[in-house]
């Protein structure tokens, strides 16, 4: 059968027999670890796991390259996040400890000795900018990003505030300012041509999603937001700015004013966040939207 014909876990399985399933099973287990559970859920990490590998394979042909190096490398991007039943929030942590994980069944499973050491490189230059360019680690870097827009991301961010247990308009309120910002950037964090092409559709996509759920909102009154674009330069590209979109109430909820808003850049060990505080210009009333500015290269 010709390669074009096989998904990427089908060609990884013809070539590495037991190799999806040893990732799978260390996946699920260390999150019913973490989670504390009977090992009866259907794992949300693994789902993730199959859709960037999924969309890895998709990048790597349209690159013009053999997809079963970066397709295998993206089945174990995520295998460290609940390694030791601990959830590695960090990155470089995490994708050091995928890359241990990855390092004896890679072996077991008879791949050549080059070919580990490419796989486990591409992982540990994954989110690494001082590791130089690695084309496994950027077609991965764009799949994973990849995978959190579109129809299939927007579900992924709803099924993931269910997780949390929070309402719709909890989950909008406190997380859609990011979202919209993050897909309005998308084709600017891409790595790979095919990411940008990608990027493109999914980006408008997902806002042309979230434009038309806050107009539902507003008519069913659950909710009353509008979606301000502010833009801003970036704090560590010269002659770079970025759009940023955030979700807001028109006006104050307890007055009925207009806002002041007052915006700050904090430099923090994992990310530079942007910190917007409204202040009321009738009352005492405060709100404040917050977020790790997303990636742009």
């Amino acid at each position: 059968m010709a390669i074009q014909e096989l998904d990427a876990q089908s060609i990884i399985e013809s070539r590495f027999p037991g190799l999806v399933a040893a990732v799978r099973k260390v996946i699920e287990d260390s999150e019913n670890t973490y989670e504390g559970g009977d090992g009866l859920s259907e794992s949300l990490l693994w789902e993730h796991t199959v859709h960037v590998t999924a969309m890895t394979y998709r990048l790597a042909r349209a690159e013009g390259l053999d997809p079963l190096m970066p397709s295998i490398a993206a089945l174990f991007h995520d295998a460290g996040k609940f390694s030791g039943g601990r959830y590695h929030e960090a990155e470089t942590i995490e994708e050091e400890e995928s890359a241990k994980i990855a390092e004896p069944l890679l072996r077991q499973s008879g791949m050549k000795a080059a070919d580990v050491r490419r796989i486990l490189a591409g992982l540990r230059a994954l989110y690494n900018e001082k590791a130089g360019k690695n084309k496994i680690a950027a077609i991965l870097h764009d799949a994973d990003f990849l995978s959190k827009f579109g129809a299939l991301g927007v579900a992924a961010f709803f099924t993931k505030s269910v997780a949390r247990g929070k309402t719709l308009r909890t989950s909008v309120l406190g997380y859609l300012s990011k979202e919209l910002t993050y897909a309005a950037c998308l084709p600017m964090n891409m790595r790979t041509e095919a990411g940008r092409t990608l990027a493109a559709k999914k980006a408008a996509d997902s806002l042309r999603f979230f434009r038309a759920l806050l107009a539902e909102l507003r008519d069913a009154g659950i909710a009353d937001l509008k979606i301000r674009t502010i833009r801003i330069r970036h704090p560590s590209i010269r002659d770079r700015f970025m759009q940023i979109r955030l979700a807001v109430t028109p006006v104050c909820p307890k007055c009925g004013e207009t806002w002041q808003p007052a915006r700050t850049i904090e430099k923090g060990v994992k990310c530079t966040k942007l910190v917007v505080n409204w202040n009321c210009r009738g009352c005492d009333e405060r709100l404040e939207t917050s977020f790790c500015l997303p990636e742009v290269v």
